[in-house]
């Protein structure tokens, strides 16, 4: 991935981009040096429009690479770090991320196609971020347009805080206790991450939980579901370091409070 900040300062201060003709939009996506996938036409109009209302001052390498999208590391007009998620729209898993939607009452009427499947996707986890970010460590959410979520940036020198995963744990029994406190906070606060593992829990100066797309709220008749599954996956992790507790007991605890 290499660096474009020098390359897109053309489009940071215009002040209407309705004159953006498809040749230059086309052109420009060498610049950009990326799949096509990732920087479509669409994306491109919508990084502009971005750009011009100050959310975006510049943006470098590619800090993470997902099952749904790619993160990039960036600065805003302030020079505060960003990190800028695009949904892939090309090759996006549209059919399952459809079905997560419709099990949402709050995205129930999403439109079965691609690409309101894929903007609704990216708003649900904008949605998600900010109920997270209330009560445990998660990114706060900044705006959504379309495939395009900014967050706050965690990490140093351009790069993101390790994964659980990548980094593991040096004090496992208290790294447990807080992970599980946080998803029974999120509960609390009416949410389930409902795609929690150790490769989407950042090890920084806290605990942080990232890709909150698939969660979802407690009105969804499969929340316990994926509640359990947040849980076992936790367990199954730090089984590794210690005897974790029983599960269905967390799981009541959790429920029952």
């Amino acid at each position: 991935m290499g660096n474009i900040e020098d390359h897109i300062d053309i489009y940071e201060r215009k002040k209407d981009i309705k004159g953006l003709k498809y040749e230059r939009i086309h052109k420009d996506s060498d610049i950009f040096k990326v799949r096509d996938e990732v920087f479509d036409q669409s994306t491109r109009l919508t990084l502009f429009k971005l750009m011009n209302n100050g959310y975006i001052e510049s943006l470098n390498g590619e800090i993470a690479t997902g099952k749904e999208a790619n993160v990039f590391y960036g600065k805003d007009e302030k020079g505060k770090e960003i990190a800028v998620k695009i949904y892939r729209i090309a090759t996006s898993n549209f059919n399952k991320m459809y079905s997560y939607l419709v099990g949402d009452p709050r995205f129930y009427y999403t439109k079965n196609d691609k690409r309101n499947t894929v903007f609704a996707w990216a708003k649900r986890e904008f949605k998600n971020m900010k109920i997270a970010n209330g009560v445990i460590n998660a990114p706060k959410p900044i705006i959504v347009r379309n495939n395009v979520l900014i967050m706050e940036f965690l990490g140093k020198n351009m790069k993101s805080y390790p994964t659980l995963k990548e980094k593991g744990s040096t004090d496992p029994e208290k790294d447990f206790n807080n992970i599980i406190d946080s998803v029974r906070k999120l509960y609390e606060a009416g949410l389930v991450h409902a795609d929690l593992s150790e490769y989407n829990i950042l090890m920084g100066k806290k605990i942080y939980f990232i890709d909150f797309a698939q969660g979802t709220i407690k009105n969804n008749i499969m929340v316990q579901d994926f509640l359990k599954r947040d849980l076992e996956n936790i367990f199954r992790y730090f089984s590794n370091y210690f005897e974790v507790p029983n599960v269905d007991e967390t799981l009541g605890g959790i429920l029952n409070e």
